[in-house]
């Protein structure tokens, strides 16, 4: 339904959260924002009838995503954010 991709990191080029899908959905997943930075948790979930919000996050990148509850793709949805906010790791050099 929509996505919310936002590094509140200055070091990171943090600034504006980019947001992609329904319009609708974004003040309701700018307080899930507020609301999990409130609860110092690293994400929550938030149910709205038929529809349920999650925001991931840390002090540097949160991303928020909109899906219909029980989906099928809601789990892969949210092992991706899980990845998508895992620390990068150097990549070994190889050498020819």
């Amino acid at each position: 339904m929509a996505v919310l991709d936002w590094y509140t990191d200055p070091a990171q080029g943090g600034g504006e959260p980019e947001w992609v899908g329904d319009d609708r959905w974004n003040p309701i997943v700018m307080e899930a924002v507020k609301l999990r930075q409130i609860a110092s948790e690293p994400s929550v979930r938030v149910l709205v009838g038929d529809h349920a919000v999650l925001v991931s996050g840390d002090d540097k990148h949160v991303v928020g995503v909109v899906f219909i509850k029980g989906h099928p793709v809601v789990k892969s949805v949210v092992r991706m954010v899980r990845q998508l906010l895992r620390p990068r790791q150097p990549q070994p050099s190889v050498s020819v």
